[in-house]
């Protein structure tokens, strides 16, 4: 597979966001999940909102999610947003058209992160009030972080999307 060169960054070193957002969501099986992975990076390189953790999940699969997650995120030049690894959920069996992205085999999988860590480092290092979280997969990754500290997460969290 060819390699596709990064989109330049347009958005400079203008003003801070306005919205911090975390999405959780399992990449590959349908065209929405990348879609939004897309808008997101776009947004995020012209200083509309700060990408601050993509979680991947489900499927059986979520360490190729990720990675597919990644390949996205570095063809468009979002290399600084975290990526991790979320919960496995329920095997499914790929289609080949899923993870045809080049690039996606080649991802350096030290580049991606325990999720649940990427999620956590994010909601400690936001302002009170100021992440959206935005799940477009299973809950459950944004339920270990209430888990974990719920307090926190309802210090930091300012908006919960959920769609699907």
């Amino acid at each position: 597979c060819a390699t596709m060169p990064a989109l330049p960054v347009l958005g400079g070193a203008g003003p801070a966001p306005r919205v911090d957002l975390a999405i959780i969501t399992d990449p590959g099986p349908d065209p929405d999940d990348v879609k939004a992975l897309l808008v997101a990076a776009v947004l995020h390189n012209q200083r509309e909102l700060r990408l601050r953790a993509v979680v991947c999940n489900g499927g059986g699969a979520p360490e190729a999610r990720a990675a597919l997650a990644r390949a996205l995120l570095d063809h468009v030049g979002a290399v600084d947003v975290p990526v991790g690894i979320g919960t496995t959920g329920v095997p499914r069996v790929a289609a080949p058209h899923e993870y045809r992205l080049p690039g996606h085999e080649t991802v350096d999988r030290d580049r991606l992160g325990n999720g649940h860590g990427i999620l956590m480092r994010a909601l400690r290092s936001s302002r009170d009030r100021s992440l959206t979280v935005c799940l477009i997969s299973s809950l459950r990754d944004f339920a270990d972080a209430i888990d974990t500290d719920a307090t926190l997460v309802e210090r930091k969290v300012r908006v919960v999307a959920i769609m699907g």
